[in-house]
């Protein structure tokens, strides 16, 4: 086997993605984290993505038929891991419980039972050269299961984005959340919004590889790499700052009462205290201050500091 330059850029861009890998699962305190938990299996499944379009890229025959994912709709699991991973960073109380596997039904059907069942069904030159080869302008005779995996190909992509967002939406909440406590809070939300624009750009280089394929006449083999190359992105980029960041829990009973009545005539003297902690004691300046610890100088609760 002779690795051309982008086959050695592969292997670089996984390794990087082993490092992290191996950097969450070393580290107990690291690893007992859930949302870095939810991180671990996004590192795992593009790092499965890389595997795979190696493989195929310098025609390594894996004798295992799940390991080619990408055929059947591995993208399916993508949307729903980010999701938790973003559900557990912007929601304390949020845990993984059964009905979340509701979520992987598409990726356990037409991943894992059809090929099984069905693989047969599907003609060579679809596992050989991908799903949307039934598309192409060769005379040949197209089973029903054969469409469907077309269109399955394209749809694990459109899930994908819906995911993403779903996550645009939990960022907006969590945001609001974290204003309402915390002073200082862009760390936080930027890098929840550069990841999920990562992936959104990722989502649009893939869009843009089946537009050149469906649509035009100047695909090529090598361009394939316009939606492979920028997962190496997400790994070198994205993924070591985000285990390293300490993400603020927030505290939905604050939120919630946020907006409670105030007696008019205590006002005048809790803003007299407010504006000595800020211009005299200069509490702002601890990044890490809390609602509810400003509440407690002020000697009032967290739901009524909120409305000031």
């Amino acid at each position: 086997m002779k690795l051309d330059i982008w086959s050695i850029f592969i292997i670089v861009i996984a390794f990087q993605g082993l490092f992290l890998l191996s950097a969450l699962l070393i580290s107990s305190e690291k690893r007992v984290k859930r949302e870095n938990q939810h991180l671990l299996s996004i590192i795992i499944i593009l790092i499965w993505f890389l595997a795979e379009f190696f493989a195929i890229r310098n025609k390594i025959d894996i004798n295992l038929n799940v390991f080619y994912g990408t055929r059947y709709g591995s993208w399916f699991l993508l949307g729903p891991l980010t999701y938790f991973y973003f559900k557990s960073i912007t929601d304390t109380f949020w845990k993984f419980t059964k009905k979340e596997f509701w979520h992987f039904i598409p990726f356990v059907v037409f991943v894992i039972i059809i090929p099984l069942v069905a693989y047969k069904a599907l003609n060579d030159r679809q596992v050989d050269y991908g799903m949307l080869s039934v598309f192409d302008h060769r005379e040949k005779v197209i089973s029903t299961i054969q469409y469907v995996y077309s269109f399955i190909f394209i749809l694990q992509f459109i899930h994908l984005a819906t995911f993403l967002f779903k996550n645009l939406k939990l960022v907006k909440v969590y945001s609001n959340d974290l204003r309402s406590e915390f002073s200082d809070v862009d760390g936080n939300i930027k890098w929840l919004k550069f990841f999920n624009m990562a992936l959104l750009v990722l989502l649009i280089l893939s869009a843009i590889f089946l537009y050149i394929l469906l649509v035009t006449d100047i695909y090529r083999r090598h361009l394939d790499y316009i939606y492979v190359l920028p997962i190496g992105f997400l790994f070198y980029l994205i993924s070591y700052n985000f285990m390293k960041t300490e993400w603020k829990p927030t505290d939905k009973k604050i939120t919630k009462y946020a907006n409670s009545s105030l007696n008019a005539d205590d006002i005048p003297q809790h803003v007299e205290k407010l504006n000595r902690l800020m211009n005299v004691e200069k509490v702002y300046l601890d990044s890490e201050i809390k609602l509810k610890d400003l509440a407690k100088l002020m000697d009032i609760s967290a739901s009524c500091i909120a409305n000031y």
